[in-house]
């Protein structure tokens, strides 16, 4: 059990559940408004690809590497990007936290797979920032490796937090820690469905010309994005009642205060 730090002259003070639903809603928000102002204003250039066939639904990439769409996009990544690293360094520390629930024989392995999930985590966050800032109109060659490489994070990302949400579970764990687990899972077999989807309209698109297939690969590509922000959401349930403190430690603070004259 960590000792609690006391402290003075807190100068700021933020919950960990306000913060992870800012970080959630900034990319939220912005590809909601890239969506609806691209299908408004700009429908053929967003659903117009190589093969040049009938679609209705634009992908992520085409929405989001637009002008003006494209720097909505960009500064709504940006600012998420801080805080979500922030709260990504609060896992490992859970983690630590809960190994004490694992058996011993399995506590090293569980421990290392949380070291892992950081750096996949890491990662992931980094991976979108990349594939933002490099569209497919600018660099199409370039952007479709950040993808793939944020796509792979993304995927083993959730596979081994859940994995690791299983071997520390608890029969006394709360129902909100109980419901974590459940959604977590739920969510990463609709990622996993939805990553086959795309994978196969994709392959029917790029290869075959079907039409309509660049519109199921999208909407593929869109329960991808929600799942991947619910799942990140999760947070909230795992540790609802931390808050993030920066202020001067009681015994610095003490030490600090200039000593009185004496008169």
């Amino acid at each position: 059990m960590e000792t609690p730090i006391p402290m003075e002259h807190v100068l700021l003070r933020v919950k960990v559940l306000n913060l992870a639903y800012l970080t959630v809603a900034l990319p939220l928000f912005t590809l909601v408004f890239c969506f609806a102002t691209s299908m408004l204003f700009q429908y053929t250039a967003v659903n117009t690809t190589v093969c040049k066939v009938y679609n209705f639904c634009p992908s992520v990439s085409a929405i989001t590497g637009i002008s003006p769409q494209r720097y909505v996009w960009r500064t709504g990544v940006a600012l998420h990007t801080g805080p979500r690293l922030l709260l990504a360094s609060l896992y490992p520390r859970y983690y630590s936290r809960r190994a004490l629930l694992v058996e011993a024989p399995r506590r090293p392995l569980f421990l290392r797979l949380a070291r892992a999930n950081y750096l996949l985590h890491l990662t992931e966050a980094l991976s979108l920032v990349g594939v933002t800032y490099v569209s497919n109109r600018e660099n199409y060659p370039v952007h479709e490796k950040i993808f793939i490489i944020f796509m792979v994070s993304s995927l083993l990302y959730m596979v081994g937090t859940c994995i690791a949400a299983n071997m520390c579970q608890h029969k006394n764990d709360t129902e909100m820690e109980k419901k974590s687990r459940r959604l977590k899972m739920s969510l990463l077999g609709l990622t996993l469905a939805a990553s086959a989807g795309m994978l196969y309209f994709f392959y029917k698109h790029r290869i075959h010309c079907v039409e309509l297939a660049f519109s199921w690969f999208s909407l593929c590509e869109y329960v991808i994005c929600v799942c991947n922000m619910a799942f990140h959401l999760t947070l909230v349930y795992d540790i609802p009642d931390e808050e993030l403190l920066v202020g001067i430690p009681l015994g610095v603070a003490n030490s600090s205060k200039p000593a009185s004259k004496d008169q």
